[in-house]
């Protein structure tokens, strides 16, 4: 019923334009009546022509200015978890626009852990950008010394596999890198030293574009189930 109500509106006002447009010769005028009318019915009887299911931008808040003060930079801990061993995808668009941030139960399939990455001192970072009409990108880079079978182990393990990262900062904040469906996957460059005391390293880098989501800050109670680091 409410349907064919708006039907019938939306026939009266177009009714309502052509007539104001015959009568006054002028198309304007026609197009202004109807645009009254129709604002008319929706701010005074709460009745509006258009899909209740019709699209709306969410409404906007507010950011306050926030003081700067001394903060521990950097990260001092990586967890990588395959995008396969997650349940569903957790981090959504309207999740990052009502509450900023995740807090809850990681959705791992039953059994499986995260893995740890002990990086090098300030070598990791990561970045994320918002580009009109495509979303979000996120990238992460972070640096491991020396060449050796662990880390050549690791590199080749890393090979085109879908994975999510969490980095925490030395600050002990959590940031989750990446989503199920659209992952990370890394790509490494070792360097040997030409001469001198210089190290040896490789450096991790991953970049995707595409995500419905930056990267999402974790509610200080989450905990990460993680396979422990094996003693030297």
């Amino acid at each position: 019923m409410k349907t064919y109500l708006k039907v019938f509106l939306a026939l009266g006002l177009i009714t309502l334009a052509a007539a104001v447009t015959w009568m006054t010769d002028n198309p304007l005028a026609g197009f202004l009546a109807a645009s009254a009318g129709a604002w008319t019915m929706e701010h005074f009887a709460g009745i509006s022509i258009l899909p209740d299911d019709a699209a709306y931008c969410s409404p906007l808040v507010g950011l306050k200015r926030k003081c700067q003060s001394p903060t521990m930079g950097g990260a001092k801990r990586l967890y990588i978890v395959l995008t396969e061993d997650l349940e569903s995808e957790f981090l959504t668009y309207e999740l990052a626009k009502t509450m900023g941030q995740f807090t809850g139960e990681i959705p791992l399939v039953t059994g499986k852990k995260f893995v740890e990455i002990e990086a090098w001192y300030d070598t990791t970072k990561f970045d994320t950008e918002m580009k009109v009409g495509g979303g979000f990108t996120q990238s992460i880079e972070f640096k491991v010394i020396g060449y050796d079978k662990d880390i050549v182990k690791l590199t080749a393990l890393m090979y085109e596999a879908p994975v999510n990262v969490v980095v925490v900062g030395n600050d002990d904040k959590m940031y989750w890198v990446g989503q199920k469906y659209v992952p990370m996957m890394f790509e490494a460059k070792g360097v040997m030293p030409e001469k001198g005391t210089s190290r040896k390293e490789v450096t991790f880098t991953a970049k995707q574009d595409g995500l419905q989501v930056p990267i999402f800050p974790l509610d200080p109670t989450v905990t990460l189930d993680v396979t422990p680091l094996i003693a030297d």
